[in-house]
């Protein structure tokens, strides 16, 4: 008789799906937060943000700076590299070009411009199989432009994110 009882404890489907789901949940939860606080859990954008609650907070003074300046920029996208044109001189010292990918900031690029006679060259190649968010930054972190690439383009505007004053 007890090992009746032992061989349908075994054998009853029900008993083991009472124990599965909840130990199938616990895996699913441990999984999920894992996740969850990896690198590139939450954010896509790279600039530092407070949270405050349920509230990100990101600093919008280099945008409005590059729009009081009326900034503007063209990229000219060749095969293996991309030339930048400003629309007018910010300076001595070469900005840089941050290609932030859209979903996992594991894959965020950031390029060196050099001088060349017609604006700023970059040390790599923009040109890729997926969109990238490009953002130009200065030196000094004074403003930003941006703009978005998608695969083929050969030519990129970039301009603040917000409108002028």
């Amino acid at each position: 008789m007890d090992s009746q009882k032992k061989s349908s404890f075994s054998r009853n489907p029900v008993l083991w799906l009472v124990l599965a789901i909840p130990a199938a949940t616990i895996v699913a939860g441990v999984w999920t937060l894992m996740v969850a606080s990896g690198k590139s859990a939450v954010d896509a954008d790279p600039d530092p943000v407070r949270r405050t609650a349920q509230v990100q907070v990101a600093s919008i003074e280099a945008d409005a700076q590059a729009a009081s300046r009326g900034l503007g920029a063209t990229l000219a996208i060749e095969d293996g590299s991309a030339l930048l044109r400003l629309d007018q001189a910010t300076g001595p010292r070469a900005p840089t070009l941050q290609l932030v990918h859209p979903l996992e900031s594991s894959l965020d690029r950031q390029l060196t411009l050099l001088p060349d006679p017609q604006g700023w060259r970059t040390d790599g190649p923009v040109a890729s199989t997926h969109v990238w968010q490009l953002r130009l930054v200065a030196d000094d972190g004074s403003w930003r432009l941006v703009g978005r690439y998608h695969p083929g383009d050969t030519e990129v505007a970039l301009a603040p994110a917000l409108a002028a004053p």
